[in-house]
């Protein structure tokens, strides 16, 4: 792949935590070389168009993630990393803090971002996605958007980067660094 590794951009690092943090930057879908996912399908509920009654449906996870990422212009690698991370791919997952879905959205950002039917994958994997990419614009880089998905921007503007918090920071390093060797891997297989 020609795409960059990093690419030049504002970092902040953690006032409290005195972890070097080196950034790593998302590739847009455009530049991804890692727009195949693997084939996996989640199942959803649907209005059949002849008896008008709800029914279960599946649809295919993989797709609907790069199709979230191709219009957020994402890597659709990290989506489906932050996907497994989150709910393991349970459509149904709800967090003791109240996070639900797929992407394990609180009901407060998935009001924020129009989500009607927080349980609905479809509305919960585009919610996450945009949200996401909102944070990644917002900071320029991978580890403060996914510390700000985590813990609420709110939180790494106070901290000033990366909060001081064990689960948000093993979130963070956890996340970045599967990115980082997937990408890694996918490039040298290629």
């Amino acid at each position: 792949s020609n795409a960059p590794s990093a690419i030049p951009t504002r970092y902040v690092k953690t006032k409290q935590a005195r972890l070097n943090w080196a950034p790593v930057y998302l590739y847009s879908f455009g530049e991804s070389a890692f727009q195949e996912l693997p084939s996996r399908t989640v199942w959803t509920s649907t209005r059949d168009p002849l008896t008008q009654e709800m029914v279960s449906a599946p649809i295919s996870l993989s797709e609907l993630l790069c199709d979230n990422a191709r219009s957020n212009d994402l890597d659709p690698l990290i989506l489906h990393i932050l996907t497994r991370h989150e709910s393991g791919f349970d459509t149904e997952a709800v967090s003791p803090a109240g996070a639900r879905g797929l992407m394990q959205l609180m009901p407060e950002t998935a009001a924020a971002m129009g989500v009607t039917d927080i349980d609905d994958p479809v509305q919960n994997v585009s919610a996450g996605t945009r949200y996401l990419a909102q944070q990644y614009r917002r900071y320029g880089e991978l580890q403060l958007a996914l510390a700000a998905y985590n813990a609420g921007p709110s939180a790494v503007d106070s901290f000033g980067g990366i909060p001081p918090s064990a689960e948000t920071q093993n979130y963070v390093a956890s996340i970045s660094s599967e990115y980082v060797r997937s990408r890694r891997k996918r490039s040298q297989s290629r």
